[in-house]
């Protein structure tokens, strides 16, 4: 009786419906419907039949469904209430498929999905589809083809289009910095054994900055720290000039770099030592040749903020290395790893690395000097220390790569000097031949040695 009961409520309350949907359909008004527990295709057969419209539902399609709509056209009724049950909507031409979500496609693949394909010009595809993925909707699928640098999305339009957006902003073109360093390394005399007061140039005549410590030139037991970093004013400049005129300055490197945003760069003049490593895992072991790298080091990481500026990790390092007999590796290094954020084209100073040497010489009479047992009346031994400071100046410059003008400098520098050696090099075979007549080759031709 109980099921009878609820049957013939909702046959009344179908009818009902059916009387609403004509009246709107009468006065060609939005939908207004409200059911209770109907079944699903009892609901479809009703709006099919009143509004005249074709709608299949799919295998296994079915189940019961509570709804209140108000004022909804035909088309999002059908597509909210089969939303409610938990199945997609295809809509192709003026029919209506009902299907499971998993079935999504297989009937209309131009109604529910879309797809499209965006080539990857600068990102890496695969770390894009780990990106992209958790924003698809229960019917998105991703597909990377790594040869060709394609992404391949199937989803709805609007989640279609929100890919889209999100592969422009995560593969737009990286900008590129020019990085132009200066390391150089200045002999300390006796009085300046802790370092140059850089403060008093900084502080002096407008200089401007902020400094990681109140003065380099303080002995160490005062707790501050070795270096600081700020932006260089013509003080400094002049500074070094003097220290250079007086043959105190010695320019270990220049380099110049051109790296991409958030990309690192690096330059090493120097060499590399190898040495031998011995590896023991759960009883086996593997040997490996591994490098120690010395001498000269620039480690860049720059990013390039919203407001033009460039935030770098930088790394200058001036080492030593060696490997002994026994093929343990050991270093001298004196080096600095920080960050900071520059305007671009602003110089930024390191300084306050100090690095002790101490060397000793051995001077004696000939002969004499190195007899055994009396050699040390005739000879003698002298240890010099020597204090030096290594300062690195970097300077950040944001390029257009499209943009030959920051480059053409550099151009014109390279083919003065290859200009200047050509004809370096005529004078000097002109003078040989004039001196040696056939003693230089014929121009275009070349020598063998055996």
């Amino acid at each position: 009786m109980r099921a009878e009961r609820a049957r013939t409520w909702t046959r009344a309350a179908l009818l009902a419906v059916s009387m609403l949907c004509a009246v709107s359909a009468a006065a060609e008004a939005p939908l207004t419907l409200a059911l209770r527990d109907v079944e699903l295709g009892e609901v479809m057969a009703m709006l099919s039949q009143q509004e005249r419209v074709n709608i299949l539902l799919g295998k296994d399609v079915g189940g019961r469904v509570s709804f209140n709509l108000y004022d909804v056209s035909v088309d999002e009724a059908v597509r909210s209430i089969a939303g409610a049950a938990g199945y997609a909507v295809e809509k192709e031409g003026a029919t209506y498929f009902i299907v499971q979500r998993a079935e999504a496609g297989k009937y209309s693949p131009d109604s529910l999905t879309r797809v499209a394909s965006f080539t990857v010009q600068y990102a890496e595809p695969a770390a894009l589809e780990v990106a992209l993925k958790p924003y698809l909707s229960t019917y998105g699928k991703l597909t990377v083809l790594p040869d060709r640098q394609l992404l391949v999305v199937e989803d709805t339009p609007e989640f279609v289009e929100r890919i889209g957006h999100l592969v422009a902003e995560m593969d737009r073109r990286p900008r590129q910095i020019l990085i132009e360093a200066r390391i150089l390394e200045i002999t300390l005399t006796d009085e300046e054994a802790y370092g140059l007061d850089w403060k008093k140039l900084f502080s002096s005549d407008g200089g401007e900055g902020s400094f990681g410590t109140t003065g380099l030139a303080t002995p160490p037991d005062s707790g501050r720290e070795g270096f600081f970093f700020d932006l260089t004013n013509p003080n400094v400049e002049v500074a070094l000039d003097a220290l250079k005129a007086r043959g105190r300055v010695r320019t270990l490197s220049t380099p110049k770099l051109l790296a991409l945003e958030n990309q690192e760069a690096s330059v090493i003049v120097g060499d590399r030592r190898g040495y031998q490593v011995t590896t023991t895992i759960n009883q086996v072991t593997t040997e490996s040749i591994e490098f120690l790298e010395s001498g000269v080091i620039l480690r860049v990481t720059p990013t390039v903020d919203a407001n033009g500026g460039v935030m770098m990790s930088v790394h200058p390092e001036v080492s030593t290395g060696s490997v002994d007999t026994n093929g343990i590796p050991s270093q001298v290094t004196t080096e600095v790893t920080t960050r900071l954020l520059v305007p671009s084209d602003r110089t930024v100073f390191i300084g306050g690395l100090i690095k002790h040497a101490v060397t000793q010489t051995r001077r004696g009479v000939p002969v004499l000097g190195d007899a055994p047992g009396v050699g040390l009346l005739f000879a003698n031994r002298r240890q010099t220390q020597t204090n030096t400071e290594t300062v690195v100046l970097i300077t950040p410059r944001i390029v257009d790569s499209y943009d030959d003008a920051w480059n053409s400098q550099y151009v014109d520098h390279t083919r003065q000097f290859e200009d200047t050696a050509d004809a370096g090099a005529q004078r000097l075979d002109s003078q040989v031949e004039r001196y040696f007549p056939g003693a230089s080759p014929p121009t275009g031709s070349a020598t063998t040695q055996h």
